[in-house]
This record gives structure tokens, sequence and C-alpha cells, in this order.
């Protein structure tokens, strides 16, 4: 073997070594469909379920409730890495297949990424509003293109409570909304209204005007176009908290034949980019949550609840303890600690005086009722 040989064997071997790996699990499953595309596309969206539902912890999305596969992933096309059709045949007029279909279950993919983002929030209730201001800063109503846009793109991400757009812009106290926004007024109370746990405030500003081109004779001449310009600027709100987990402004703009439809073009061009950092602020959100132990305490002592954080606090695991809210014989607490769910019971067992019985403990949520 000559030395190129040697080194080229060499080479490959290296690239082989350091390619990233290819993380799939391969599932066998049915399909059905009017052809044999649809039937396969069917199998395909079966295989992610499969694999999703095998990874999807005891934590619950939404009050307990069963986790909708079918309504969080629906474009499960993109997440198949090959698919093999084993049989094939015809009942009651309906193509049947029977395929090997491979998921990718890289930790990095676009699924995983999604998946662990919706759980870590508890696929929350999201509620987007959009507010059209003048050029004096008057709230003129609510801007559809930029509610529509941000929703799409909860929707894209797996989000299933995205409260629609036409029920939110049915609310006709803008007047409120902006105080909201402007941070003068109660939120909690507009978030149980709304049925939210968080609400996405944005308020749009648009001009536009003509464009003038060099005449070549030292001055300009008007021409048919025109330029608008749009401005979106956005808060996404924690209702329990009042906290504002972001905030961020995007410009654009857009040249058409007339100014309102220079402004529309520059809306839609300025909403597609607030959608992209909506999805940043709560991808980022939920790595923060993730890190939190969430502690749901039924009881409706509040004495019980005080006398349990200073508990927590005090067991040296702990760095600290935040009620998140203690309403109806439940209080939920945040707890910043390393350690596992599992030991910080025990340890709190040992420690406190109050009486504990245990429902649940999962990897980031432990429920427990207390009394005294």
């Amino acid at each position: 073997m000559t030395n190129f040989m040697k080194t080229t064997l060499l080479l490959g071997a290296s690239l082989i070594l350091l390619a990233p790996p290819v993380l799939a699990q391969q599932v066998i499953t049915d399909g059905m469909g009017t052809d044999r595309e649809s039937a396969l596309r069917d199998a395909s969206r079966n295989a992610v379920e499969q694999v999703v539902g095998t990874m999807v912890d005891s934590r619950t999305l939404v009050d307990n409730a069963v986790v909708a596969l079918d309504q969080i992933y629906t474009k499960s096309q993109g997440f198949v890495t090959s698919q093999e059709i084993l049989s094939q045949d015809e009942r009651d007029g309906m193509v049947h297949v029977r395929a090997r279909i491979d998921v990718n279950t890289n930790p990095d993919s676009q699924l995983m990424n999604n998946l662990t983002m919706i759980m870590n929030l508890n696929d929350p209730r999201i509620a987007v509003v959009v507010l059209k201001q003048n050029a004096q800063g008057q709230v003129t109503g609510h801007d559809l293109i930029s509610e529509s846009t941000l929703n799409d793109r909860l929707l894209s991400l797996g989000f299933s409570h995205v409260i629609d757009a036409s029920v939110v812009s049915s609310l006709e106290d803008a007047q409120l909304l902006n105080q909201i926004y402007n941070g003068s007024s109660g939120i909690s109370s507009m978030g149980r209204s709304l049925g939210a746990d968080y609400v996405v405030i944005g308020r749009t500003r648009t001009q536009s005007q003509g464009i003038s081109l060099p005449d070549g004779n030292g001055g300009y001449a008007p021409t048919l176009l025109k330029t608008g310009n749009a401005a979106l600027s956005v808060k996404v709100i924690k209702f329990d908290t009042g906290d504002i987990i972001g905030t961020f402004t995007v410009t654009a703009k857009g040249v058409e034949n007339n100014n309102e439809m220079a402004e529309q073009k520059a809306i839609q061009q300025a909403s597609a980019e607030a959608a992209q950092k909506l999805e940043e602020k709560f991808r980022h959100f939920s790595s923060i949550s993730e890190a939190a132990i969430q502690m749901e305490v039924y009881t409706n002592d509040n004495d019980a609840v005080n006398e349990l954080i200073n508990d927590l606090k005090s067991l040296g695991v702990v760095e600290n303890v935040y009620l998140r809210e203690h309403q109806n014989g439940k209080a939920i607490l945040s707890i910043d600690s390393t350690e596992k769910p599992n030991a910080l019971v025990q340890m709190l067992r040992s420690k406190t005086k109050l009486g504990i019985f245990v429902a649940s403990v999962t990897t980031n949520t432990i429920k427990i009722s207390v009394s005294r």
C-alpha cells in the first residue's frame, strides 16, 4: 500500500470518527390513505408520535391533561430520516401500508428542542395582542397581520394552547391593553380574563412617503413608488408573576405602488422578524425554567406554606424559593436547587414538622399536600 493510499484511508477514518452521530429510532408502524403516498405520510406521522410518546416523561402539560401529540406534532415529515414500505394492500377502498420509519431523536433536532421547550413551560396558554398606533401615539385598533404572524409561529413550534387571534382582537378595551404595555395597570386580572399564562403585547407604528430619484440635472424627480416604514415593539409578560420575560423592537421597510400597500408590506416584514425573536425569547425562558424545580402545594393554610418555604430555604441545597401563586387551595413554588426532586423531598421530610403527603415526583415537579 502506498503512502498516499495510507494517508487517504487514515483521513477517511478520521472524518468518520469526527462526524456527528445520527440519532434515530426505528419504528415499524401502519398507515392508511387514499393512495400510497398519503398512507406513507400517515405511517410517518404515527411513527413520530410513537417516538415522542416514549420520550415524554410523567410531567403533564396542562392540568394533568393527556399530551395531545396529534395537535403538537402535525409536521412529522421533517423529523423522518428514512422510510421503507414493508407491505401494501387495499382495504375498503383505502391503501394500507406497513412501513419501517426512522425518526430523528437527536437532542439538538427541532423536534426534541420543541418538545423540551413545551414541556418545560407546561404547554402554556398564550395570548397575542398587537395594537396599532398612529403618528401621535394614539391606539387605533388591532394589527391583525402582526397578531396572525406571531400566532402562526407559536403554533408551528408546537404550542397547542394559543388563543385565537380573532378572540383576542375582539377585546375593545385597547386603552387597558396600552396601560398594561406601559406597566401602569394590573396584569394578573387581565391574564385570568383572557385565560392566558403569557401575553405577548405589541405596538406597531407605520408611515410612508414617495420615492424620488435623481433626474440627471442635479435634482430629484418623483416616482410612482412609495416606501413604507414599520416599527413593532413587543413585550412578553408572565401573568402569574407579572415578570416581563422578553422585550424587543424590530423595524422594516416595504416598497409598493401606493402608501397603504407599502406600509402593509413593511408590517409583514417586521412581523416575520418579530416572530423569530419571539421564538428566541420563549426558548431562552424555557431553558431557565428547566433548571428550576416546581412544587405544587395543596393547602388552604397560608402559614403552612410560609413554614414550608422557610424549611426549604434551610436545607442548605436550596438557593432560593419563589412563591408564584397561592389561590383556590393550591400554591406553586419555584425552587432553585441542583438537588434532584426525589432527594429534595427526602431531605424536606427529615427537616420539617409539617405533615406531608407526596402525590407525585417527576424530573422537575413535586406535588404534595401539607398540614400542620
